[in-house]
């Protein structure tokens, strides 16, 4: 880990870094992202008050976004083994709070009851225990209490994606926002510019829900990303 490295380049951020001192360092590896368009009308009644939806000419999107955690913790501890590596899986939409943009969760799960009640406790985000079982060819997931669930299957082709200015505006989010005690918070990220690859994916079935609107099998755009090292500040009031 080299966090000056990390913060050495800021070039793909769209407002400067935190004053604050990073609290939290990880790595993730093995990024899928699904990306689906979605009318604004099924994501905009809920979002807290004061977010504003941000749209990509004219559009909404959604995205399902799963990876590996690994070499997670805090900053100056070492990392331990069984609570610093997970499988992740969140649902985001794509807000704007006070000119910031940046990404509201609808959900995040991963694979370990330590890692909920860990990031809970010490990070804030409200992380569920779900089922996820990752190979080099497959995603699988399932959540019983919100009847969530996923089947992916997916091939690396090894080749850089030619990135637009969607791509870009999918993936290059620093800002995470969430409900907090009900009150609002936002969670400031850095990391580098991802270097983003074609994937070759089916989804065989799917169950999950952002607002109104019910993920289905046939995505709109397709990203893959290899490992990202990523440092993260603690929470604020948004």
């Amino acid at each position: 880990m080299d966090a000056d490295q990390i913060l050495s380049d800021t070039s793909n951020r769209y407002y400067p870094l935190p004053k604050r001192k990073w609290k939290y360092y990880q790595e993730w590896h093995d990024t899928l992202f699904f990306h689906w368009k979605v009318p604004s009308v099924q994501l905009e009644k809920y979002l807290p008050d004061g977010m504003e939806l941000d749209t990509f000419d004219d559009t909404a999107w959604v995205s399902l976004v799963a990876f590996e955690v690994k070499n997670m913790t805090m900053r100056n501890l070492p990392v331990l083994p069984y609570i610093s590596h997970f499988h992740e899986i969140n649902i985001r939409t794509y807000v704007i709070k006070d000119g910031i943009p940046g990404i509201y969760l609808f959900s995040i799960e991963t694979d370990k009851l330590i890692e909920v009640l860990f990031s809970r406790l010490f990070i804030g985000l409200p992380y569920k225990k779900s089922e996820i079982i990752r190979t080099k060819k497959s995603l699988l997931s399932e959540n019983t209490i919100s009847n969530s669930y996923s089947d992916i299957e997916y091939e690396k082709s090894n080749s850089l994606l030619e990135k637009t200015e969607l791509d870009i505006w999918l993936t290059e989010r620093h800002a995470l926002y969430d409900d907090c005690n009900r009150s609002l918070c936002r969670f400031d990220i850095h990391h580098q510019e991802w270097k983003l690859e074609n994937l070759n994916a089916k989804i065989n079935k799917i169950k999950y829900n952002a607002g109104h609107y019910g993920l289905t099998v046939s995505p709109d755009k397709i990203q893959y990303a290899e490992k990202i090292d990523v440092v993260l500040w603690g929470k604020k009031t948004a």
